[in-house]
């Protein structure tokens, strides 16, 4: 026999017009949807292109710039290099040198070229400076001017008219511009340098002089102002919040777009900034990006184009290294948001919704239309059939169509004329039954006669029951939904109040005021799921608290069975239990680390793991074993008791961990039982920590010409590398670390000396640039050889 299987979709009860309209409504949505979808996706591609072809424009508008301004200074030096060979310039006539330097700044626009100089090796300066007030002027230093450095005005053709300002000390061979140029022996840049003169950032190229001899003459110099860079890059339009910034190889900031000055002035002292440390967000987070990525700014050597994320929004990074030919390095950096691309994608976006929701009202008014046109004959059908059920056979449905609603109209008026033949064949064969049921009248008047003796007979064994109950020493009642007491509780001195007469009294009369409806939920809830539900509860009853364990139980719809036991004894083994378990779990943090306590407690088994990398700590109080011969015990107890606590609270301060004690000497790991990247460091401040503590410790001693206090000087060693690490014995427990990286330890303590922390190579690379170390040398090592060995001196 073949049966249809359920289908969970002919239950739903929905509108035939919904089911109409809604498959439309879905299609066209759907379609809508998917178009703007592609819409968008294609705008997302056109936003990622345009911004790559923004940032490589503005990069190599920069580059070439940079190199326009780059190339007046090597110009300059060229000519006056090659005048100089030729003999045209003569190196002791300071007028020919500077006539020569004041025409050839009007070749030059002052924001290429800022100053142009001759150092000469006999200590003699003669140059030309554009200044800030945006004039000219003349600097001199050397014989002529006892070593000061004097600053003239010039006139119209270049010679000194007016002394304006007389300065310091000045030999240029001691200036690093001369100096980079001997150095190097050819032409070359400078490091970015502040003006000794003026707060702003220069570079000098340099060139050497030499005769024909070889012998040097002087050094060449143009300076050239770096803030005409950054006027530049504020010049640029990089979207509405692009910004770019030229960096060194070391990070340290050449210009940027924005107003922030490339260097900080803290009183006298001028300090340049890293790229990474600008309050402007945009360039700090490029820069550590860019670090983060590469790993160190050295690592760029071509053109990247980088996407990266400033608080969740989207930012398009270029990064452009640039080289002069000389030995400038730089990199060129543009950032550009996401953001100023998306105006218009955004736009896109809503113009889509609008015409989804449009589509949608369409949809729904043209398919209501058409759903109209088909519903309405089938409502007429569903009305007439209504009327039917309720016993109208009349009705008529009429037929106004020839489609299969006219069919199906045609069909119903047959079976409405069929289902009136049957109902008059159903009444005449109800008159029949009412025979039959005159006759079964009879019959149940007697059983209900034989059922109230029944129930007299149930009333008398209720009563038997009850005095059933009573004879028992547990709390037991039998309560309804409003927690109305039918039966006698059997032992009224366990409840909250006792009376004489409780039947029909609540339940609340019996605890304490305002806990009705506790109990009440608790009944109704066990009524409700029709199962028994157990609980504690606990009675004041006069000094006393009482426990008591519960049960209520469904006896019929509405009234339960309340049976409460007294637990009070259960419950303070129980309580004694806890504290006394408690207890025990302290007393064994004391001994383990606490990881290595839950593992133990979870699994009996041996504990060992290996450690990768552990810093291991060896102390020990220098000349305490013959101190502790002439003290006496409960003192010498007292003193180590007070010197291990303020050691087992600093190793708590710095999340270290004790391992164990050896008469006065003291061992401490970092890094274990759960691995922490810092835990070196911690250890060193540690070993710093016990230095400084172990002076507060002194011990009087009696002696013939009277007593005598004696301080305490302490020798620790540290050592980084691989450990076990596991907890051995079976009754007295102890965790104990096992390998060569203990040992070595162990003797960087044994072989150090009395106040000094020795350490090994491994720590000094580790912490070199953290702390101040010295070195020690070379010093033997047993089971080793010769170990390289350092002092921890402190932390920079």
């Amino acid at each position: 026999m073949v049966t249809d299987s359920p289908n969970p979709i002919r239950n739903w009860k929905l509108p035939l017009r919904l089911v109409l309209v809604v498959p439309f409504v879905v299609q066209i949505c759907g379609a809508v949807g998917l178009t703007g979808w592609l819409s968008l996706q294609n705008g997302q591609k056109a936003v990622n292109d345009l911004a790559a072809r923004l940032r490589q424009e503005i990069s190599a508008r920069i580059e070439q710039q940079l190199r326009n301004y780059l190339e007046a200074p090597r110009a300059i030096n060229r000519v006056n290099a090659n005048a100089i060979a030729l003999g045209q310039l003569d190196l002791k006539d300071a007028a020919s040198l500077t006539g020569q330097f004041w025409l050839q700044r009007d070749l030059f626009k002052p924001i290429l070229v800022s100053a142009i100089y001759f150092g000469g090796a006999d200590g003699e300066f003669i140059g030309l400076g554009f200044q800030n007030d945006n004039t000219w002027q003349i600097g001199r230093a050397g014989s002529s001017t006892k070593g000061k450095f004097y600053s003239y005005a010039a006139d119209d053709r270049g010679f000194p008219s007016k002394l304006l300002e007389t300065g310091g000390d000045y030999d240029p061979r001691t200036r690093p511009w001369y100096q980079y140029a001997v150095a190097a022996g050819e032409t070359t840049w400078s490091d970015i340098y502040v003006d000794f003169k003026d707060p702003r950032l220069k570079i000098t190229l340099v060139r050497s002089v030499y005769s024909d001899a070889g012998k040097l003459q002087g050094v060449l110099g143009v300076d050239f102002v770096l803030s005409h860079i950054r006027a530049f890059l504020q010049s640029l339009e990089i979207g509405e919040s692009g910004e770019t910034f030229i960096m060194d190889r070391s990070g340290l900031l050449v210009a940027s777009s924005t107003s922030q000055q490339p260097f900080a002035i803290d009183g006298k002292k001028v300090e340049r900034l890293e790229a990474a440390q600008v309050t402007h967000p945009l360039i700090k987070e490029s820069a550590a990006y860019l670090a983060q990525h590469f790993g160190s700014y050295g690592q760029i050597e071509a053109s990247v184009q980088l996407d990266f994320k400033i608080n969740r929004e989207k930012k398009f990074l270029h990064v452009l290294p640039f080289r002069d030919g000389e030995n400038l390095d730089w990199l060129i950096v543009v950032v550009v948001s996401e953001q100023d691309f998306m105006k218009q994608i955004q736009a896109n976006t809503r113009t889509t919704v609008i015409l989804c929701f449009a589509a949608l009202v369409v949809a729904i008014v043209v398919g209501g239309i058409t759903a109209r046109s088909i519903v309405e004959p089938i409502l007429k059908l569903s009305k007439a059939s209504k009327a039917i059920a309720t016993g109208d056979f009349l009705v008529e449905v009429p037929v106004e169509r020839q489609d299969e609603l006219g069919t199906l109209a045609r069909a119903f008026q047959e079976m409405r004329e069929d289902i009136r033949i049957s109902h008059q064949q159903l009444e005449d064969y109800s008159r029949f039954l009412e025979i039959k049921v005159s006759d079964r009248t009879e019959k149940l008047q007697k059983e209900v006669s034989d059922r109230q003796l029944l129930e007299e007979r149930l009333r008398g064994s209720e009563q038997r029951m009850r005095a059933v109950f009573e004879a028992m020493n547990n709390i037991i009642l039998v309560v309804d939904r409003e927690v109305n007491i039918d039966v006698l509780p059997t032992n009224a001195a366990l409840l909250y109040e006792s009376e004489n007469d409780i039947i029909s009294c609540t339940i609340e009369h019996f605890f304490e005021e305002g806990t009705g409806e506790i109990w009440q939920d608790r009944v109704i809830q066990a009524l409700e799921i029709k199962k028994t539900i157990s609980f504690d509860y606990s009675l004041d009853l006069g000094e006393d608290e009482v426990w008591f364990s519960a049960r209520i139980s469904p006896m019929t719809e509405n009234t339960a069975i309340w049976v409460a036991r007294d637990i009070s004894d259960r419950k303070e083994a129980e309580i004694a239990a806890r504290v006394a378990q408690e207890q025990s779990e302290r007393l064994l943090l004391n001994v383990l680390p606490q990881a290595i306590a839950q593992r133990l407690k979870q699994d009996t088994q041996a504990i060992a793991d290996y450690f990768e990398e552990a810093a291991i700590l060896f102390s020990d109080i220098v000349g305490f074993t013959p101190l502790s011969a002439r003290m006496e015990p409960i003192e010498l107890v007292s003193l180590l008791n007070q010197m291990f606590s303020t050691f087992d609270e600093l190793t708590e301060k710095h999340g270290l961990e004790k391992i164990k004690t050896i008469g006065d000497a003291y061992m401490v790991a970092g890094g274990l039982p759960v691995p922490r990247p810092e835990c070196l460091e911690a250890v060193a401040d540690m070993a710093l920590d016990m230095q400084a503590a172990i002076d507060d410790f002194r011990v009087t001693l009696p002696l013939p010409g009277g007593e005598l206090g004696e301080r305490f000087q302490i020798r620790i060693g540290i050592h980084l590398g691989p450990v076990v690490a596991g907890v051995i014995g079976r009754k007295r427990f102890i965790y104990d670390l096992w390998g060569d990286t203990v040992n070595v330890a162990s003797r960087m303590e044994s072989s150090g000396l009395p106040g000094k922390i020795q350490v090994t190579v491994e720590v000094y690379n580790r912490l070199k640039d953290r702390y101040r170390f010295q070195e020690r040398g070379a010093i033997a090592v047993k089971g080793k050889g010769e170990m390289i060995a350092y002092w921890l001196l402190g932390k920079n």
